[in-house]
């Protein structure tokens, strides 16, 4: 009498079977991420074609120890002094908003593509923490070639100062 295995059996037995299943695996992960990704980008493009995405600009913060003042510059290329609003919010938050708005012509129709839009329009918000006590009249806002410089005092007056003991 002979023995016969099926052939899922010499299937799982084959050395080889883990390699497979694990490309396999593989392969179907990168599918459902690119999937998932691209999905991800089409929901950003309809949000952006709604003009209600709130953007973040760039930022880059200087903590100078041998100065008096804190200075962050923020990145918002194309805006003018009066289309950014720098206020002081609760909690210790230095708020730098606005809208940047499209200077494309406003007679566009169905039929204009864009086969490439990376500049982002719209509303931004871009919040930064400042030291308790800090107060609106001693910040200080300048605009330049595109760049927002904001300062502050490092040690508001009238805040409880700590020296390290």
């Amino acid at each position: 009498m002979t023995v016969t295995t099926s052939p899922l059996r010499k299937l799982s037995n084959s050395r080889n079977t883990n390699e497979q299943f694990q490309a396999l695996d593989r392969a179907l992960a990168r599918r459902y991420v690119f999937r998932l990704l691209h999905e991800q980008r089409l929901r950003r493009v309809q949000e952006q074609s709604q003009g209600d995405v709130i953007f973040k600009p760039r930022a880059e913060i200087c903590d100078d120890p041998s100065s008096s003042r804190i200075t962050a510059t923020l990145e918002l290329p194309g805006m003018k002094a009066d289309d950014v609003r720098v206020t002081l919010e609760r909690n210790n938050l230095l708020a730098v908003s606005g809208e940047r708005v499209s200077k494309a012509p406003s007679d566009q129709s169905a039929s204009v593509n864009y086969p490439v839009r990376e500049i982002k329009y719209g509303k931004f918000l871009r919040t930064l923490d400042v030291p308790s006590g800090t107060m609106m009249s001693t910040i200080s806002a300048t605009m330049s070639d595109g760049m927002l410089l904001v300062s502050w005092p490092r040690f508001p007056p009238g805040a409880i100062s700590r020296s390290p003991q």
